[in-house]
């Protein structure tokens, strides 16, 4: 089921395990929002303000499959190598958006399955390129930002039942192979993101190594 259509009649109250201190209510506005957000970048080319749900929740939903059709509608209609404004590296292209709103949906449809205890969607090809992103693209841009310190480890994230491998290291402009890491965590694209984004616990997946600096890796703000 999509996020809309678990949406569509849940209680609106309930509380969001992942997301300490939000509701149903607050989840799907804030997802809501982003949807309308990336919308209006990808029509303009610039951004704009993130807006918020209605208060009322029986406005919620369908203002929730709204904000959902306009992006898909902007995102049909838009050529994926025009250039708009995003927050991530250089060359700016619309083709960020097809992937940021593809995960940012993913994992927020991950929060609302567990708080209604729906079993999780697996889509560890979607996944997959979520944990390149955090690798590639946001763990680099905490650096740059300031956000956080380069790592003094290095940890790699190994995609069982395949050759992938993505490595955690010093600033995130790479340089560190996996075979010169300090620790290897093996898990499923799905669950190696869900790590990511601290959905899950380090228990939860195979350690290879000192769990120890794994975590210390891990309790890093290597995501906004």
């Amino acid at each position: 089921m999509t996020f809309a259509e678990l949406l569509d009649g849940a209680d609106m109250s309930r509380e969001i395990p992942s997301c300490p201190g939000w509701t149903v209510r607050e989840l799907a506005g804030h997802l809501g929002g982003v949807h309308r957000w990336a919308h209006g970048v990808l029509v303009t080319g610039e951004p704009g303000e993130e807006l918020s749900g209605p208060d009322n929740p029986d406005e919620l939903v369908p203002w929730f499959a709204e904000g959902a059709q306009l992006l898909l509608s902007a995102l049909e209609a838009t050529d994926p190598q025009s250039s708009v404004w995003t927050f991530g590296p250089k060359p700016r292209l619309a083709e960020f958006w097809f992937r940021r709103q593809a995960l940012e949906t993913l994992v927020h449809l991950w929060d609302l399955q567990r708080a209604l205890d729906v079993p999780l969607t697996a889509d560890d090809e979607l996944a997959c390129d979520g944990v390149a992103e955090v690798v590639t693209m946001f763990f680099p841009r905490q650096v740059r930002l300031q956000r956080m310190v380069p790592l003094t480890y290095a940890c790699a994230l190994q995609v069982q039942d395949s050759d992938v491998t993505y490595v955690l290291a010093g600033d995130g402009t790479g340089g560190v192979s996996a075979d010169m890491c300090d620790v290897t965590i093996t898990g499923s694209a799905t669950e190696l993101l869900l790590l990511l984004w601290g959905r899950t616990e380090l228990a939860a997946l195979n350690v290879r190594g000192d769990a120890d600096i794994a975590r210390q890796v891990l309790a890093a703000p290597l995501t906004p």
